[in-house]
């Protein structure tokens, strides 16, 4: 049988990073070549050789080309463009800008005409199996109720940059698998850390609220509950993601259909804090400042949580993020032992690691 030929965008990124190692222990036999800017070719052949001193990748299975999804030729020389083309038979992309606060000229570039370019890619490759499509749960924006997979425009206000221009980017997929494109969307919930060691590569989603609320603690301050707690937004794992992804794109049932690779049964937003406030205060809140007031702030006030590194679309999200249904993942799944962990199980550790490295200055955004 061929070696599996993947074409990947978005390494040496942390999910990047992290996606690689797990499709390296699930077929050690895959060959990769990374596209990566310019700047981070020096951290791409580090991590590279990493692998390989590891004994995780064969020598010589994984190459890097420099270039750039916003380029409609990806900055690749013709000739590299034609060839890479000939013999990929997989295109993963995963590179995107990813930022509450991304400006809209970056945005667009990135996460539209990036997708864009990368469609255009595939339908040059002679033998191609599929793309899988990096998404996000965050195309559906302040949607409320349960969010089916096979669902995508419903009529919901794309509220920044970020999840607008992800929104579109995910349009150009699927118009191009109505036209014959094999391909499978993946749309992660927001990403945590390892959850057996904690490990992440920046102190953004919960990791935000971790100084601000360590610091109530200490003063002595009562924690409180920002919107009523009811809704239940969505957060997994670094590992559990990245195996569920291998696991979901190796079966070829996959091709075609759209993943919420989330949490089957998250918290409510206040179970969420109640055990965020137990490790970070000792103690959980009894009192609650109402939806409406924290969306009057956020969008009248929004300075005051950007003072924190609090984004304030990230309130709006917490409190009015729908329920996503994951019946094709869990599909996908059965039988493969890959689960979600509660958070009970696996927030101490992230508290943990955070504790341990709040001080690094590669860590922003951070307290």
């Amino acid at each position: 049988m061929n070696s599996r030929k993947i074409f990947f965008t978005g390494y040496p990124g942390f999910l990047g990073r992290w996606q690689v190692r797990s499709i390296l222990a699930d077929d050690p036999d895959v060959e990769f070549t990374f596209l990566v800017q310019e700047k981070f070719l020096e951290r791409a052949k580090e991590d590279i050789a990493a692998l390989e001193r590891e004994g995780k990748a064969r020598p010589g299975s994984m190459t890097t080309v420099a270039g750039d999804v916003t380029d409609p030729r990806l900055g690749l020389r013709d000739e590299q463009y034609d060839s890479l083309a000939s013999h990929t038979t997989e295109v993963w992309h995963l590179a995107g800008a990813f930022d509450l606060n991304v400006a809209e000229g970056l945005a667009r570039k990135v996460n539209y005409w990036g997708v864009r370019h990368i469609v255009s890619f595939c339908k040059a490759c002679s033998d191609l199996s599929h793309l899988v499509h990096f998404s996000s749960v965050v195309v559906h924006a302040e949607r409320e109720g349960i969010i089916y997979e096979d669902e995508l425009d419903a009529g919901q206000e794309l509220i920044n940059n970020y999840f607008m221009t992800k929104f579109w980017g995910e349009v150009e997929v699927r118009r191009a698998m109505e036209e014959g494109l094999p391909a499978i969307i993946i749309r992660p919930a927001g990403v945590m850390g390892d959850s057996r060691t904690g490990e992440t590569d920046k102190f953004d989603n919960i990791y935000l609220t971790f100084g601000m609320l360590r610091i109530l603690g200490k003063l002595k301050m009562p924690p409180l509950y920002l919107g009523e707690g009811t809704v239940r937004p969505n957060f997994v794992p670094i590992d559990y993601l990245v195996d569920a992804i291998t696991a979901i794109t190796r079966n070829p049932a996959a091709v075609g259909r759209c993943f919420h690779v989330v949490d089957p049964d998250p918290p409510t937003s206040r179970e969420m804090f109640d055990v965020i406030y137990g490790l970070t205060a000792g103690r959980t809140a009894s009192l609650a400042v109402p939806t409406w007031l924290v969306d009057l702030m956020a969008n009248r006030l929004g300075w005051m949580f950007k003072m924190i590194n609090i984004p304030p679309d990230s309130m709006t999200y917490v409190n009015h993020v729908g329920l996503f249904d994951a019946t094709n993942t869990l599909e996908m799944l059965a039988g493969t032992g890959i689960n979600c962990p509660p958070i009970q199980d696996y927030y101490p550790r992230l508290y943990e690691w955070w504790l341990a490295n709040r001080h690094r200055k590669d860590m922003k955004p951070k307290m």
